[in-house]
């Protein structure tokens, strides 16, 4: 049956710096400021730019052209997915407000262009379409789901950043971008694994077990079905996304470390559990959260599941935003520190730098905060710091929280250093971000018992 062309074109308008006009999947991309080459019956207002996306449909001879948006929405989609994922600039169906039903062929345009914010994105759009016509099925459909995803957290992102609504949505959404890519380096982690057994069950039974000749090859068959039993029929889902990280080359101690953090979280979001809470803070949220104190920002998961993407289409593209968005050092990392005591070692300017290893005295409260470090190995690490501490804004602000949850446990000076401290930050408004009773509030949510703190609070010392 005879096919006939029909391309579809939905438009929006745009204030952003965008200047592009590129085909891909039989489609095109591109922005314009007279809507009339699109079809002469658009009308276009004078100094408006806008952005259209033009796609081919072949239909049948009983189909209607009403039936090519249909047709189209799932290109549509796989292209605002590159656009967006590109750019970092959210692009969805909902702003395009205007379509065209032309019956014939694409027309493409006389230039090729892609330019956001006066950056280039040409050659790394040339990448991504050759990946889209070249690869095998399950390829390109591995890297349509996986932009879709990051648009999809993307927007869920926008929409939470002031309600904080689909904060553990938004969680989910950037995982399931690293738990699905994952699965396309699983076969050569399964495949590595496999090796390892069967060369240590070989090594045992050949050269201490003496075995040999058939009686080898039996055993060995039935004690490697047995260890991959073990290993590999429920591999960790943390153990696949740092397999991944380690063959795009970004693996490192702290990626680790956040990967393990990462997966505590989203199986807090992902299984049932109860979420009922006592004490809320502000800002307070619309539901109560099932995660009470993420240590990372969104655009941490933002970068980093970008960056693994861009891995996968062997593109550069996010690798510098990755670069200097530095991981804090490990718990492992802080735990040696402290038990070395490498503070000793070093002037307290240069603790709070950074300079041994990125630890700064901020380090020591991001682990008092989630319980991981214990009190008494952060007073032995700020000790110095607290009594011989200056009336610096800066300082004062980067230890007035571990001063909160040190001072109970603290004796003689170091408790009186400590209490002058609270005042100091107290009087001054040295405070990260919060008044001192909204500090209380939040250390109690978190299931701290700053006792002196609130007794302060309780008897007027501080406000």
């Amino acid at each position: 049956m005879k096919k006939r062309p029909t391309t579809y074109t939905t438009i929006r308008e745009i204030e952003i710096d965008l200047d592009i006009d590129v085909v891909l999947l039989n489609s095109r991309i591109f922005t314009t400021k007279d809507l009339s080459t699109v079809d002469n019956r658009q009308k276009s207002e004078k100094g408006k730019k806008y952005l259209c996306i033009s796609i081919e449909i072949q239909l049948d001879d009983f189909e209607s052209v009403s039936d090519s948006a249909a047709y189209a929405r799932p290109r549509f989609l796989i292209l605002l997915g590159i656009l967006t994922f590109l750019t970092q600039e959210l692009f969805t169906p909902f702003e395009f407000y205007s379509k065209s039903i032309v019956v014939g062929n694409l027309k493409k345009g006389k230039r090729i262009i892609f330019k956001f914010n006066k950056s280039n994105y040409l050659s790394d759009f040339n990448k991504i379409a050759a990946f889209s016509e070249s690869h095998t099925e399950n390829e390109k459909r591995l890297f349509f789901s996986l932009i879709d995803r990051y648009r999809k957290a993307l927007y869920l992102e926008n929409e939470s950043e002031e309600s904080m609504i689909h904060d553990d949505e938004v969680l989910l959404s950037y995982f399931h971008i690293l738990e699905l890519l994952s699965t396309r380096y699983y076969s050569k982690q399964k495949q590595l694994a496999t090796k390892s057994i069967k060369q240590f069950s070989e090594n045992i039974l050949k050269d201490i077990y003496l075995l040999e000749g058939n009686h080898l090859q039996s055993e060995q068959s039935s004690k490697c079905k047995l260890i991959e039993s073990i290993f590999i029929s429920e591999l960790p889902v943390a153990s696949k996304i740092m397999f991944m990280f380690k063959e795009q080359g970004i693996l490192t101690h702290r990626l680790k470390a956040f990967i393990s953090d990462l997966v505590k979280d989203r199986n807090s979001v992902a299984h049932g559990r109860q979420v009922y809470q006592e004490k809320v803070i502000f800002p307070v949220p619309p539901f109560f959260p099932l995660i009470r104190n993420r240590e990372y920002s969104f655009d941490i998961l933002r970068i980093l599941s970008g960056r693994s993407i861009a891995s996968f289409l062997d593109l550069d593209y996010l690798k510098e935003d990755w670069a200097d968005l530095d991981l804090p050092p490990s718990i492992d990392e802080l735990n040696r520190f402290i038990s070395e005591k490498r503070y000793d070692k070093i002037k307290i300017a240069d603790f709070y730098a950074g300079i041994d290893n990125d630890i700064t005295p901020y380090i020591i409260e991001y682990y008092l905060l989630s319980k991981k470090l214990k009190i008494e190995n952060a007073i032995a690490a700020l000790s110095d710091i607290i009594l011989n501490y200056r009336k610096n804004k800066d300082e004062i602000t980067k230890i007035v929280l571990s001063v909160l949850l040190i001072v109970d446990k603290a004796n003689g000076e170091l408790k009186n250093k400590c209490i002058e401290i609270i005042k100091l930050s107290s009087e001054n408004g040295w405070l990260p971000d919060l008044k001192m009773r909204d500090l209380l509030y939040y250390l109690e949510y978190l299931g701290h018992e700053p006792k002196t703190f609130r007794a302060m609070i309780t008897k007027r010392e501080i406000r």
